[in-house]
């Protein structure tokens, strides 16, 4: 499971106080008032939950490779 690599985007992003109102991958914004977006950068980890659970072992790794609950 860590071979699977973390992955960066950045978003182009739109508040309204504290409510994110609207947020568009920086490569393709999808409104017209792009310009003013503030910009943010995310790392997503797809299996980093994951790894966590596996370490408290509540999960056990079956035949051909499926999770089940302990």
């Amino acid at each position: 499971m860590s071979n699977v690599k973390k992955r960066q985007y950045v978003f182009l992003s739109n508040w309204e106080g504290q409510d994110l109102k609207c947020a568009c991958l920086f490569y393709n914004p999808l409104c017209e008032n792009h310009k003013k977006c503030e910009e943010i950068e995310l790392t997503l980890s797809p299996y980093e939950d994951l790894e966590s659970c596996m370490r408290e072992r509540r999960y056990v790794r079956g035949k051909g490779g499926s999770i089940k609950q302990k």
